[in-house]
């Protein structure tokens, strides 16, 4: 993108449509060269890593103010600040010819931060749909999807819960979004029945949280926020 002109971005919305002006149709390849040897990738978690780790350079180099969360590995990435205004950033990266399967957030994590910063609920996902190269020539991927969500457009009940959920051996671990690549509507109406659908998975899985609240205090702690 070497070029491209710096410009005045005030809100996340102008941000978004320039970074999907910009981006879409891009082409791209992660290589390494090792011994004299160069081997380009096309696995999905290298691709998708290495987006994820190239879009916040996206962002500064547009002359965006964005930082890494103050945890590391809580919820969520980044903050970006426009004009005073911050905003809570996670950003994705998935291979459009398979359903989204991402994490979004730890589950307990998750309820964790949103207790203790309300706001959080309300972070802003930037998600990058690719498409490997699989016409046995060509190497890399093409950029085909931007998608600027919040976590209640991504998410819906599952086959067995009340939202999508990674769980092993009865312990949930990760949110997971449902198939909003294909299915774009199919999703919470809302924030609210979002809050909903995580109190009732909060239920089911209470006995496994180790957490100073019950399923009732969160909900009551967020919705007296909403």
């Amino acid at each position: 993108m070497k070029g491209t002109p710096m410009k005045n971005i005030h809100t996340i919305e102008e941000l978004f449509s320039l970074t999907h002006e910009k981006l879409v149709g891009q082409s791209g390849a992660i290589s390494i060269n090792f011994a004299n040897r160069t081997h380009v990738y096309s696995g999905n978690d290298v691709i998708g890593n290495c987006l994820q780790e190239w879009l916040p350079s996206w962002f500064s180099f547009l002359g965006v103010d964005i930082q890494a969360g103050e945890h590391t590995q809580e919820f969520p990435d980044f903050v970006a600040n426009f004009d005073g205004i911050s905003y809570d950033v996670e950003v994705k990266a998935w291979n459009v010819n398979n359903a989204p399967a991402f994490d979004l957030a730890n589950f307990f994590s998750f309820l964790d931060t949103t207790y203790n910063e309300p706001g959080k609920l309300n972070a802003h996902y930037f998600i990058l749909g690719y498409r490997p190269a699989t016409d046995g020539f060509s190497q890399g991927f093409q950029l085909e999807k931007v998608y600027l969500k919040h976590i209640w457009e991504i998410t819906n009940p599952s086959r067995n819960y009340s939202i999508g959920l990674q769980v092993k051996r009865g312990i949930p671990y990760a949110m997971r979004p449902c198939n909003f690549y294909r299915n774009e509507d199919k999703h919470f109406s809302d924030i609210f029945e979002f809050v909903s659908a995580v109190t009732d998975a909060f239920k089911e899985f209470e006995l496994a949280a180790d957490l100073p609240f019950t399923p009732e205090e969160w909900y009551d702690r967020v919705m007296s926020y909403l």
